[in-house]
């Protein structure tokens, strides 16, 4: 699948208290600015290895593997892996799926995947959370949200409801976050322009968006940051 970088801390310029991730983005090429094409085949290879290991200890494996990996001067550097899909990452790569995820998922069950070609589409996107005020220390909860379903997708852009709850017709923020909205184009800088366009179809009291996700300054921080670690 393609790479996706997610933003962890709640505050603009990865400042701030850890979350659940505050948004992601994914490059038209599949790949991230500031990752080299080896480090990705390293980060790959070690899954690969993960997975022939279960099955050697009699064990096989059969589903999503989600590898969440940090980049040190030495390379690649396992944080975690579940058996599930990444929030918010699968919202950057399901709606560029190209091949049919039944078949995928019929491919997975019979262990023919490697005969399948599933292909993405050459697309940028962006996701950026609306939470509620203070999430990620004290989040104010049970605020109404506004949601203008159509403008959002007027705007080129995917909504994905999160932690809300309805009550008497109307939607209300929980204690984390709330709605997604996903910008997707040919290039990042678009991806990103339609994601803000569909964010002001989403209104309510105490939210909160990091709006420099999958902006030129964050990323290209990223990039420096990285040159300087590898140095």
């Amino acid at each position: 699948m393609p790479l996706v970088q997610d933003h962890k801390r709640a505050f603009e310029g990865d400042v701030g208290p850890n979350t659940g991730g505050m948004g992601s983005y994914s490059m038209e090429d599949h790949m991230l600015p500031f990752i080299t094409k080896g480090e990705r085949e390293r980060a790959v290879e070690a899954m690969k290895m993960t997975v022939e290991a279960l099955h050697q200890e009699g064990c096989p494996y059969k589903g999503v593997l989600y590898g969440q990996f940090m980049l040190t001067s030495a390379g690649p550097r396992i944080i975690e892996f579940n058996s599930r899909f990444g929030d918010p990452e699968a919202m950057n790569v399901l709606p560029i799926l190209q091949t049919d995820f039944v078949e995928v998922s019929e491919s997975i069950v019979s262990g023919t995947l490697s005969q399948q070609k599933v292909d993405f589409a050459r697309k940028a996107t962006v996701c950026k959370y609306v939470v509620p005020e203070g999430y990620g220390v004290e989040p104010k909860a049970d605020r109404p949200i506004k949601v203008n379903e159509k403008g959002v997708e007027m705007s080129g852009a995917e909504l994905f409801y999160a932690a809300v709850n309805e009550v008497s017709g109307k939607i209300l923020t929980s204690t984390s976050r709330a709605v997604a909205v996903v910008g997707i184009a040919s290039h990042l800088e678009e991806a990103e322009k339609a994601c803000e366009q569909a964010l002001k179809f989403v209104s309510g009291e105490d939210l909160y968006v990091r709006h420099d996700i999958g902006r030129r300054e964050i990323i290209q921080k990223k990039i420096a940051r990285m040159q300087a670690i590898r140095k």
